[in-house]
């Protein structure tokens, strides 16, 4: 690994593979050899087929298939209404602290254009669609303009990059990946122009889209170490400052709201609604070293798993785990040409692996956020291994071995996508959330009054097609990455919910959820009484307050 790592492209022998090995400094590198306007129709080609493809899987499913996209819905419908930057569907409809407000901003301006919920969720399902057409743009703009790839293979970078099936499935619903994606390459362009150069007027733009970027996805602040980094390291001090100065205009005042308003959710629910910042806290301090460890082997164990089976989809797990060490072979030996000619994005992805690798979360929607970015790094790799100096006896297997892990990596991705197109994947989360949330509803909208307050596992669902308030039936926390929640620990947190939020009814369908209400039933004098149910779910009436 260190002597692939230590040796670099020459630029002859990119040359003759068609992938400009480009200067020094890490400057940027455009090969100038071709028919600028046969590019122009390149890109245009590039940018309507991604967009066709991801406006053909929009589905009329409801939102709320992640919770995360009715989140942002909740917050969007509060935004267009006038209701301020809040959390509506919880009895006192508190500010929000849990996600920043670029996304919802973008929401809440569509809805003043077409106010009709929910026929409005497509419209904003079209708009992400959109944004993933730019991020394919994007991420041809910046594999041609800092690793010089030929017009081709630029294309072929972006569009496996954004049309890729488990991309769909987050541009299909109401989240803010597209968006993120979409100004993460011109950030990421802008930081490289301002490292390049010095300039100042290059640095505060580009501080600028940082604080945007950070505004749609919190993660996207990592960019802002990376780039200070690399300003650091070549002496552009005006531009250090400049940049970070920039960046602050935005970062600064949301921390501040978040300090002002994050203790608004009462503790249970602050894994789900409050900030992040003291859900992980709260999560390192009670776990300690054995947690933090325990969080990165599952993480670990979960990309594997995943990252794997994308790259090889079968059952036998010894050729996955083959083609997925040969994956990270070619992702670290690419890092010395990304170093070179794209330090800011090298660092961007270190920092932001980092944190994914030790946050106590499902790790792949974090890699799908920034999926494009791979790719590059991948195939820039994987030329660097071909290109690797060996004795004449031992060049011929190596160079076998690098071309049958290399097809069996692109005719397995082109596999695994071609089984989630025919199976339609994008639709299959919404389609499961619909079916389980949709007796729930219809039994809430006939059977209690517009003002009660709901406790139940599709809180955010039932809010937005019923009106009522509602909260979820128990907590997440961050220890639950590593292990379940005791019936104790559930109890705990039922009896919480209750005392803050005092709700008439108790929905749950989940084991633990129904041993907690049971033994509510159970007990004298009885707090929960049985009065309904539907496929996936037991309904409780409270009777003790």
């Amino acid at each position: 690994m260190s002597a692939i790592a230590e040796r670099e492209l020459r630029p002859e022998d990119a040359g003759r593979n068609g992938m400009m090995a480009g200067p020094g400094a890490g400057a940027p590198n455009v090969d100038s050899g071709g028919d600028p306007r046969r590019e122009r129709l390149l890109v245009f080609a590039l940018a309507a087929t991604v967009l066709l493809v991801a406006v053909l899987t929009v589905t009329p499913w409801p939102v709320g298939a992640f919770q995360d996209d009715a989140i942002y819905t909740v917050l969007a419908k509060a935004l267009a209404n006038g209701e301020g930057f809040r959390l509506t569907n919880l009895p006192g409809s508190p500010y929000n602290t849990h996600y920043p407000p670029g996304y919802p901003l973008v929401l809440a301006a569509l809805w003043k254009l077409w106010p009709a919920f929910p026929d409005n969720i497509v419209l904003f399902k079209f708009v992400n669609a959109f944004f993933l057409s730019a991020a394919a743009v994007g991420t041809y703009v910046l594999c041609r303009t800092r690793w010089g790839f030929a017009p081709w293979q630029a294309a072929v970078a972006a569009l496996i990059g954004t049309a890729s099936v488990t991309v769909l499935l987050i541009t299909g619903v109401v989240l803010s990946e597209p968006l993120f994606l979409a100004l993460l390459f011109p950030t990421l362009l802008a930081c490289e122009r301002a490292a390049d150069t010095g300039d100042v007027r290059t640095a505060i733009v580009a501080g600028l889209l940082v604080g945007v970027l950070a505004m749609v996805r919190t993660l996207g602040a990592f960019a802002l170490p990376a780039a200070l980094l690399v300003l650091l390291l070549r002496g552009h001090w005006r531009a250090l400052f400049a940049l970070g100065f920039a960046a602050a205009l935005f970062l600064v005042p949301w921390q501040l709201w978040v300090t002002a308003h994050q203790g608004e959710i009462a503790h249970p629910l602050v894994g789900k609604y409050g900030s992040y910042g003291a859900w992980l806290v709260e999560g390192y301090r009670q776990g300690g070293w054995d947690f933090a460890r325990a969080a990165v082997v599952r993480n670990a164990q979960d990309i594997d798993s995943t990252i794997s089976y994308m790259l090889l989809p079968v059952a036998q797990r010894l050729p996955r785990g083959i083609v997925f060490v040969s994956l990270l072979v070619f992702l670290v030996a690419g890092m010395k040409r990304y170093a070179r000619n794209a330090p800011v994005t090298l660092g961007f992805l270190a920092c932001y692996m980092l944190v994914v690798m030790l946050w106590p979360f499902e790790p792949n929607r974090f890699l799908l956020a920034i999926w494009p970015l791979w790719f590059p790094l991948a195939a820039v790799g994987a030329v660097a291994c071909w290109q690797l100096r060996l004795p004449r006896a031992a060049l011929v297997p190596w160079r076998a071995v690098i071309v049958v892990t290399a097809g069996a990596m692109s005719g397995g991705y082109l596999w695994y996508n071609g089984i989630g197109y025919s199976n339609k994947w994008w639709a299959a989360v919404q389609r499961n959330a619909g079916e389980r949330a949709r007796p729930i509803a219809e039994w809430v909208a006939r059977h209690t009054s517009p003002s009660a307050v709901l406790s139940t596992e599709d809180d955010l669902i039932i809010y937005l097609y019923t009106g009522r308030k509602a909260v979820p039936t128990s907590t997440f926390t961050a220890a639950e990455r590593v292990r379940p929640l005791t019936d104790a620990e559930d109890s705990t947190a039922v009896r919480e919910i209750f005392s803050a939020y005092n709700p008439d009814y108790f929905i749950v369908g989940g084991d633990v959820g129904l041993r907690t209400a049971r033994a509510l039933v159970e007990r004298t004098p009885p707090e929960l009484r049985p009065v309904g149910r539907t496929p996936k779910v037991m309904i409780f009436k409270r009777l003790t307050r």
